[in-house]
């Protein structure tokens, strides 16, 4: 049947009756009084519901969106891919066009409602700012968002400035004396493996190792903070790069610095003399100045932006309260699932940090991460429960046989999807592969070490052992710095897999079984935790597969200082010939620390299922994709914490009282 014969009037379309109807029927399911917020102007009615106002759909599809948000969208998403495209394409011949307006529909069913149509069209137009509730950013004075984590505080800096200044002068120092008078050196060589062998060849590759650790740790911090302070400064991430490239660099000190000292015959003397090689410590000076120049900066660059933050965002915890009152997300619908071709639609976004308010109501201050102009969240009760209303996105992969329904999600429910992602070197084959290596080579080196006592009497070089003018040996070397580089891609490889377990620790414990306490999951900060105090609080979790990887990927920090250092070239008088032998006690100790390595590997084993995921969760993009339409972002624990110790306070409460009902 054609629109007359089912009109009221003939000849009459109603249809712009039936949705004035309809949007005066829900708009009084808007949850209004959730919470207090001072009074402000309202508007007047009669702009607010004139006959020709274009209702705001809220993902029914009876209209396209509103030319303003049209033009913001624009110039913040990047083009979709063809395959999407087609895909909302779909879509959009299934929704009807824009609803007519007034001077469409000459004919109304009434004499007072053609009044009332022709008193508003007399009336100036009001815009389309003034009749959105869309957030603005406040420029009121509020609590400073000026937090820094204690590690990246100028005192903390500043320490480990002046540490790697001591270090530097005494490299200098070294390097300068050694070199006096023609090269004299620094002092007589005693024997091998006493106080002075211990004072040259482990210590400085343990203080450089103690500097790098902390370095990890600044790292760590500032990584942490990067995200939010690019929200609140424009242009704080561009310096943040230059600091990263001489991070990296400032690994290669360590191998260095275990070859930086040798001996070499005095023939004036008649003795052997400790010497520093020339061309190794002053490379290694060359990588501190850039280092401390790195720093300096890094404290005036803190200094000098805001990082628009309150405290820490160490949890999952905290990114969730910035996102209580957030407006970005319903640009996140389906992100969830996105794979890595689908993270540019939300690539370009301009999101910022700090205080907001809204048009309608300018004196509700508010703290978190949101879109400047951009639409308030809204909200419907339903079945006694506080829902989010807003525009479903359609996945980027449904088909047109599947559009219409976005409640039910079967490719969520498919374990291809769901269990899509793991770190390659936590898959089943590469845990095995790891142990099965790991396994074979520790064997095959205790095998080569202590059979014919291969270790203790040494083994010739291969390579030319003469120490020439600059201090510089061929062998001592080869055997100094192969070692220590060997042992320091251990140390980072066992790194790396303690931290890729810590950051999907809280996922973990969240897809347990009966779920998890917000002590175990939400407030979990293992990442962030230095050295030891991880494996003290995941033991106090019960997360023992943590506990063990941490304390493991601890003590595999003395594997480049022992490896670097145990290995010395050697001159036996009595039997005239130099050999390659190894310092006994340094030698041992690696062993016994290769060989908890080894086994900390098995620790991998239980628990790697639960951790995958559909995407990685490295970034706050894509955390939110796991919060977005969650009921989490409504609980009283996330509303409006002031502090830190408030938002545990609640979520600690909230737990206790569930574990108390089960």
């Amino acid at each position: 049947m054609d629109t007359e014969s089912n009109a009221t009037t003939p000849g009459q379309d109603t249809t712009p009756y039936i949705r004035f109807a309809i949007d005066q029927l829900t708009r009084d399911e808007e949850v209004r009084g959730s919470r207090v917020y001072p009074q402000v102007e309202e508007l007047d009615e009669e702009d607010d519901y004139p006959v020709e106002r274009i209702v705001h759909d809220y993902g029914l599809g009876y209209m396209a969106q509103e030319q303003a948000t049209q033009q913001r969208m624009s110039q913040h998403v990047a083009p979709k891919p063809q395959t999407l495209h087609q895909a909302r394409g779909a879509t959009n011949k299934h929704m009807p066009m824009t609803m007519p307006t007034a001077t469409q529909n000459q004919q109304p069913a009434h004499q007072h409602q053609h009044q009332h149509q022709h008193q508003h069209q007399q009336q100036p137009p009001s815009s389309p700012r003034a009749s959105r509730d869309v957030f603005v950013a406040s420029s009121q004075p509020h609590a400073s968002l000026h937090f820094l984590p204690a590690i990246l505080r100028p005192i903390w800096l500043g320490l480990f400035t002046f540490l790697c200044l001591l270090m530097l002068a005494g490299l200098i120092f070294a390097a300068i004396y050694s070199s006096r008078s023609g090269g004299t050196g620094l002092c007589d060589y005693g024997t091998f493996g006493d106080g002075l062998y211990f004072v040259f060849e482990y210590l400085p590759t343990l203080l450089g190792m103690l500097l790098f650790v902390w370095l990890i740790q600044i790292q760590i911090a500032l990584q942490r903070i990067i995200p939010f302070m690019s929200m609140a400064s424009n242009s704080f991430h561009k310096s943040v790069g230059t600091c990263y490239v001489i991070f990296w660099l400032f690994s290669w000190t360590i191998p260095l610095l275990a070859s930086t000292f040798n001996v070499r015959y005095d023939v004036g003397r008649g003795t052997w003399r400790w010497v520093a090689v020339q061309g190794v410590i002053w490379t290694v000076v060359a990588l501190y100045v850039l280092l401390v120049i790195a720093i300096i900066t890094l404290i005036f660059n803190l200094g000098r932006n805001a990082t628009g933050l309150k405290w820490d965002p160490r949890s999952l915890a905290d990114i969730i309260a910035l996102l209580e009152r957030s407006n970005i997300m319903s640009d996140y619908n389906g992100s969830e699932t996105f794979e890595k071709a689908d993270w540019h639609l939300v690539a370009n976004r301009a999101d910022r940090i700090g205080y907001w308010s809204t048009t309608k109501r300018p004196n509700d201050f508010f703290y978190g991460i949101g879109e400047e102009g951009g639409d308030v969240r809204r909200f419907s009760v339903e079945q006694g429960r506080i829902r989010e209303k807003g525009p479903e996105r359609p996945h980027p992969y449904a088909t047109q046989g599947e559009q219409g329904d976005y409640s039910i999600r079967m490719d969520i429910r498919s374990p291809g999807v769901r269990l899509r992602f793991l770190p390659w070197y936590l898959r089943d084959f590469a845990v095995i592969a790891w142990i099965g290596v790991a396994s074979v080579l520790l064997i095959a080196f205790l095998a080569v070490s202590f059979i014919n006592s291969a270790v203790r009497f040494g083994f010739l070089p291969k390579v030319f052992a003469r120490t020439d003018s600059g201090g510089f040996s061929a062998s001592n070397f080869l055997y100094s710095f192969i070692p220590a580089l060997i042992g320091q891609f251990l140390f980072l490889a066992l790194l790396s897999l303690d931290y890729s377990l810590r950051v999907l620790q809280p996922y973990i414990s969240l897809s347990s079984k009966g779920g998890a306490t917000a002590e175990q999951s939400l407030l979990v900060d293992y990442v962030c935790r230095l050295p030891f105090s991880v494996t003290l609080s995941a033991m106090e979790n019960k997360h023992f597969q943590t506990a063990i990887l941490s304390l493991v990927s601890l003590a595999s920090m003395s594997l480049p200082v022992l490896a670097g250092g145990c290995f010395w070239t050697q001159y036996y008088n009595n039997e005239e010939v130099v050999r390659v032998a190894a310092d006994l006690p340094g030698y041992y100790a690696l062993c016994f620390f290769l060989t908890l390595c080894t086994f900390g590997l098995f620790a991998l084993l239980p628990g790697r299922r639960r951790a995958a995921l559909p995407h990685k969760s490295n970034s706050v993009a894509e955390i939110i994709s796991w919060v977005y339409q969650s009921p989490i972002l409504s609980d009283r624990a996330f509303a409006r914490p002031q502090t830190k110790p408030e938002l545990v306070a609640k979520l600690m409460g909230n737990s206790e009282a569930a574990q108390k009902q089960r």
